[in-house]
């Protein structure tokens, strides 16, 4: 049977969960509403390069296969007190995009007081414990990080995933379950399948904040995506040699047009600005104002470094939105 739900007031949202900064998720359920598998999932680049028809196929067959061989490897339905969108207060009339429970979810953090520098990073990216996996083939390592927590886990290109925590991976899709689900610093079990062998066990130890990912594309958080407000001119090559900075280094001549926020934390047009304190980068003044969107949250402090009158300055600015 095939069901497409396109309103979500009626599902419980502590079975149902997902990304709901996303426009597309399937579920693969048992005829006890069982999850077996889901398949959705995008990063910052858009919203369709992590998925695939190949892939959804693929994924589809890997259900079929593992109800039929293994099916107590579905996810149990949740014994938690059943969660509406209606009781977030959202739903109930009219449309309602996915985001907007997102959004109403972050409101009762805040109101609970449960809300901390660290709950915007939701769903992280394989990558973030140095996976990459194939897009037509979900669950399969296509590349692993040198030195990331995958590669100290034994894992190589060619694995198959098999389950990360308590969460069975067929896909891309149950793999950001995981590790939505994975503590914030510590310790997950992994198990992966080699080619011609058993089960292996590995353990993902977990740094702290390894769950920092780019909000940027996320309409839930948008509120949080800061605007530098500094801007100018990149220096020349020449005007670099001069500085004795290298010939790729940000720097940029703060134009004579300047936002007040920046007057009142020491700014002055003709400055040259250099980044952030402690970073090297390598990028023009437009390459900067989109890394700190995708570093920082609205309220940060960065401490700027800047040059003014021949003299290396820091100054420290909070980040504000637009």
């Amino acid at each position: 049977m095939k069901v497409r739900l396109t309103r979500i007031e009626g599902a419980d949202l502590n079975h149902f969960k997902f990304d709901y900064d996303l426009t597309f998720m399937v579920f693969f359920m048992d005829s006890e509403g069982r999850i077996i598998s889901r398949y959705g999932g995008r990063d910052s680049r858009d919203a369709d390069n992590r998925q695939s028809l190949a892939g959804l196929g693929h994924v589809m067959g890997e259900v079929l296969d593992t109800y039929s061989k293994s099916p107590a490897r579905v996810i149990a339905k949740s014994t938690a007190k059943p969660l509406f969108a209606e009781g977030l207060g959202v739903g109930s009339r009219g449309c309602m995009h996915c985001h907007q429970v997102q959004e109403a979810i972050n409101r009762k953090l805040v109101r609970n007081f449960d809300w901390d520098p660290e709950a915007p990073w939701r769903y992280p990216l394989p990558e973030n414990v140095g996976i990459r996996l194939y897009v037509d083939q979900g669950s399969r390592v296509e590349k692993v990080m040198e030195g990331s927590p995958a590669a100290k886990a034994g894992i190589i290109p060619g694995d198959q995933i098999r389950q990360v925590g308590d969460i069975p991976v067929l896909s891309f899709a149950d793999m950001q379950q995981a590790l939505e689900e994975a503590p914030r610093e510590g310790k997950v079990r992994v198990v992966y399948r080699r080619q011609g062998l058993k089960d292996l066990e590995g353990t993902l130890n977990l740094a702290p904040r390894w769950k920092k990912t780019d909000i940027t594309w996320r309409t839930s958080l948008r509120g949080l995506v800061p605007t530098l407000p500094l801007a100018g001119k990149n220096l020349t090559v020449e005007e670099k040699v001069k500085l004795e900075l290298p010939e790729k280094a940000l720097a940029f001549r703060q134009r004579d047009s300047i936002a007040q926020v920046a007057t009142s934390a020491g700014f002055k047009s003709g400055d040259v600005i250099l980044g952030v304190e402690g970073k090297s980068l390598e990028m023009d003044v437009y390459g900067f104002q989109d890394w700190v969107r995708r570093e920082y949250l609205v309220g940060d402090t960065i401490r700027v470094s800047l040059v003014r009158d021949g003299k290396k300055m820091i100054l420290p600015i909070v980040l504000g939105r637009r």
